[in-house]
């Protein structure tokens, strides 16, 4: 009999021990984990999208920031096109523009002219640049280089609520990959 009563007083102090151990840890002050502090620089905010979903977002963005109604589309395959029509001698042609874009290092972004066309026609693709520039409503952030025959899309630049920008981080239209970085600067 003095073996299980050994063995019960050696039970009752490992259960004393770990009620005495739970105690002491519920006591003892947590390690408190500060919230983390804003960034100086502020935030960022990474999205991804298709084709199909930035052409979308691009028309909206133009229907609702351009003063004048729109006589053109932004369409997004493996290319960027932008049809439209074009006032010629007192009519409408339909016109169709197709860039091949590249992000630049400062995250704007480079339209490259490949083609252009006023119905079958072909017309030097800086005289037509020039004529967008000259002729059309364009956001102010856009900006046509008809010598380099390219628009560069100036994203810093795009007006955005709450100081707001955006750079473009990769794009790559065949493969259906498109990365943009918003930042939201720190507030003061």
């Amino acid at each position: 009999m003095k073996k299980w009563k050994s063995l019960f007083f050696i039970l009752v102090a490992v259960n004393a021990a770990i009620i005495v151990g739970a105690l002491i840890l519920m006591f003892l002050p947590s390690e408190e984990r500060e919230p983390a502090e804003p960034s100086p620089s502020g935030y960022e905010l990474n999205v991804t999208s298709t084709k199909e979903s930035l052409a979308a977002f691009i028309n909206s963005y133009l229907q609702k920031e351009t003063s004048s109604e729109l006589d053109y589309k932004v369409e997004i395959d493996d290319e960027v096109h932008v049809i439209g029509a074009i006032r010629a001698f007192s009519s409408t042609v339909d016109a169709t523009v197709s860039f091949r874009p590249s992000v630049e290092k400062n995250g704007d972004v480079a339209l490259h002219v490949t083609k252009f066309s006023i119905g079958r026609l072909d017309i030097p693709i800086s005289f037509v640049l020039h004529y967008m520039d000259e002729f059309y409503d364009l956001p102010d952030f856009v900006h046509v280089r008809a010598h380099a025959k390219e628009i560069q899309v100036r994203l810093s630049e795009m007006p955005l609520k709450n100081g707001m920008y955006v750079k473009a981080k990769h794009i790559d239209l065949e493969k259906d990959q498109i990365e943009f970085v918003y930042y939201q600067p720190a507030s003061s």
